[in-house]
């Protein structure tokens, strides 16, 4: 552990003095109450509630922009915005009371028609006996599910302060989907429960209930139920939310392409050393707390010098990566339909099975003039932006491949990519063991230590709107102490 903290330090060292370097004289020196690494979701909003509850913050991004997931796309020919990260916004907590702060007005979220073909990418091959289950199947299906969830609600959003340990944790949350699905009788909700969310964890049925449950909880039950909302600005450009945060924090208060390289944390404050990526420049932070909004993993946490404790925790954990991708084709736009990617082995009506990361979730056609394509790629830890790339491509030949409209053999289809976002680390969980040795326990026992707190999906749920309510908790304990105990 000592020799893994020491390689993070001179890495650090190196990022520091390789290239441009500032010196001691030059360099920005900022002092403020709190600094927030990451302004995504978490990020972002924790800043602006932060700066409403009298406190001065700094908000560190290592994009040009604010908002993470959030990825919005405007066409050439008609200016027109395409959010291809975030689609709407659940009604949850006080969402909207955020979105009025913001002097944003909302509006219903658009509507895809669902996927009316099913190719399996890998092969091409189409599943042509594969049944989809009746819509009355369906809700039928999801009312059960969320029967289940509201019963476990109040442990897992929007934060896991009431989570329970070891023997007190309901064993259908341990239980693998698969069987918890069986058990219920809830399949033919699948389907829907991956379409709409993408769930990109890989084979739902062998990933643990809870984290089935942190990806796809009762709010989005609800919301598949028409029992609660969801909305977008009436723009209909997402991005609007977190430009609305840039403009209130102020240039001062926002660095951006910016990123930590080092830092000494301790009981009585924060020093945090950031380079802006553009210039090389470096700038010293000076803050009471320090408050990660960053997925909580060793190696994003080289410049913060874990301990032993913090890296015990944050090792555990495992997760996926997710790129997302708007494209354009001719082949696509001919067939004028959107395509699922499903097993040969889901038919014909074998909802547990589900593709295998890596893979390309769908084809979905937006429509307009433009010719849009909306696809998600899913991946294991070790799937980088290049190699998601790649996958997209073979997964499109392969469906141009099993195509009754493909073209001659010795020719290939034009894939554009007109937009790329990467995701980043998704869907952080652990195994039903850590969960018995009281994992989320020892997580959130970190909060407070060495004066850093933490927000985030990895702390709560990968909603936007349920984060921003998992702040409204964390922020006022953060500031009330040093220290909160779980």
């Amino acid at each position: 552990m000592a020799r893994m903290n020491l390689i993070r330090k001179l890495l650090a060292a190196i990022s520091i003095y390789g290239g441009c370097v500032s010196t001691d004289a030059t360099r920005r020196i900022i002092t403020r109450d709190v600094v927030i690494i990451g302004g995504g979701a978490s990020g972002a909003h924790a800043a602006l509630r932060l700066k409403d509850m009298g406190q001065s913050v700094v908000l560190v991004e290592k994009e040009a922009i604010l908002g993470g997931a959030v990825a919005t796309y405007t066409t050439p020919s008609a200016g027109t915005p395409v959010d291809y990260g975030v689609f709407s916004f659940v009604d949850y907590g006080d969402a909207s009371a955020f979105f009025a702060r913001l002097n944003i007005s909302t509006a219903p979220p658009l509507r895809f028609p669902s996927a009316t073909r099913h190719i399996d990418f890998k092969t091409g091959e189409e599943l042509t006996s594969y049944v989809s289950p009746e819509r009355t199947d369906v809700a039928a299906a999801l009312e059960v599910y969320l029967e289940q969830c509201e019963k476990y609600e109040h442990m897992l959003v929007p934060g896991l302060w009431d989570f329970p340990e070891g023997a007190d944790i309901p064993g259908d949350l341990l239980m693998n989907f698969g069987e918890f699905a069986t058990k219920y009788g809830i399949e033919a909700a699948i389907p829907a429960i991956i379409t709409s969310t993408g769930l990109g964890v890989g084979k739902i049925a062998d990933e643990l209930t809870i984290t089935v449950m942190q990806t796809f909880g009762g709010q989005m039950a609800r919301v598949l139920l028409d029992l609660q909302g969801s909305f977008v600005p009436a723009s209909r450009r997402n991005q609007d939310v977190y430009d609305a945060i840039a403009a209130l924090l102020g240039d001062d208060d926002v660095l951006y392409s910016t990123t930590a390289v080092s830092s000494e944390r301790g009981e009585d404050g924060v020093t945090v050393t950031v380079r802006n990526s553009e210039d090389g420049s470096l700038a010293t932070v000076h803050a009471a707390r320090l408050l990660i909004a960053i997925p909580p993993l060793p190696d994003l946490l080289g410049p913060f010098d874990l301990d032993a404790q913090e890296e015990a925790v944050f090792s555990q954990w495992e997760y996926t990566r997710e790129y997302v991708a708007l494209v354009r084709s001719p082949f696509l736009t001919a067939r004028n339909e959107s395509v699922a990617n499903l097993p040969l082995a889901a038919q014909p009506s074998n909802y547990l099975r589900t593709p295998d990361v890596p893979f390309v979730d769908k084809f979905v056609l937006l429509g307009g003039q433009d010719e849009l394509v909306r696809s998600v790629i899913v991946g294991d830890e070790a799937l980088d932006a290049h190699g998601a790339r790649l996958l997209l491509r073979t997964q499109f030949d392969a469906l141009v491949a099993g195509s009754d409209a493909a073209s001659p053999a010795g020719t290939e289809e034009e894939l554009e990519v007109v937009a790329f976002a990467d995701h980043g680390p998704m869907h952080l969980h652990v195994s039903a063991e850590s969960h018995r040795r009281g994992f989320f326990q020892s997580l959130y026992a970190l909060q407070g230590r060495r004066s850093t707190w933490y927000t985030g999906s990895a702390f709560a749920s990968n909603f936007q709107t349920v984060l921003w309510e998992y702040n409204e908790i964390l922020l006022p304990q953060m500031l009330g102490s040093r220290r909160v105990k779980p």
